[in-house]
């Protein structure tokens, strides 16, 4: 694993670097067996890229080692994937949050050469503070099981709106994301984390 000083947070503002992004996660994807086959290009379709910002961590060369996707659009993948795998007490919820200021996380890939950095967990607080900028409330997100215990471990609020299921080749679970319970829910479970994202 390559070890480095200084890993930077910022978000895609050049074609050259979302094409960084999106070719990282289609190389990590396709490494995982989340895809099954190389695409043209190495870019993994999406039809929310018009509405898509990027987020890359950077190493001090402005190498992408990390990236992940919002769409702030209000076609979200993870509700049409869901279907009918969507809990029924979460619907008047999920609609709801579809009447506010909302937004989809996904696409998270990091580099396995910098594994052991927690690029993650930058990316993470990175989307959250422009979140908060943006006076965006809620984030709609489908994660790995292990990925999302994780994250509630940290502290992060994730409320679960529907079944399991396997998605881009991992069990993946639904949730929605209250922007601004986030860093309260955190400091109540994760006070040295907390001064980490605060």
């Amino acid at each position: 694993m390559k070890q480095i000083a200084n890993i930077h947070y910022e978000i895609a503002d050049t074609p050259e670097m979302i094409l960084a992004a999106k070719q990282l996660c289609h190389d990590v994807y396709l490494g995982h067996g989340y895809i099954d086959h190389p695409y043209p290009g190495k870019i993994i379709p999406n039809n929310s890229d018009e509405t898509a910002v990027y987020f890359v961590a950077l190493t001090d060369d402005r190498e992408v080692v990390g990236t992940i996707r919002l769409n702030l659009g209000q076609s979200f993948d993870t509700l049409k994937a869901w279907g009918n795998k969507i809990y029924a007490g979460s619907r008047q919820r999920i609609e709801q949050v579809l009447h506010t200021h909302c937004f989809e996380i996904g696409a998270l890939a990091v580099n396995k050469s910098y594994a052991t950095q927690k690029i993650s967990w930058g990316l993470y607080r990175a989307i959250y503070h422009y979140a908060l900028c943006a006076h965006l409330d809620y984030g709609i997100i489908s994660m790995d099981a292990r990925a999302l215990r994780s994250m509630e471990m940290l502290g992060w609020k994730v409320e679960r709106i529907g079944e399991p299921m396997d998605y881009f080749g991992s069990l993946t679970i639904p949730g929605i994301m209250p922007v601004n319970q986030q860093l309260h829910a955190i400091a109540l479970k994760n006070a040295p984390y907390y001064k980490y994202v605060a």
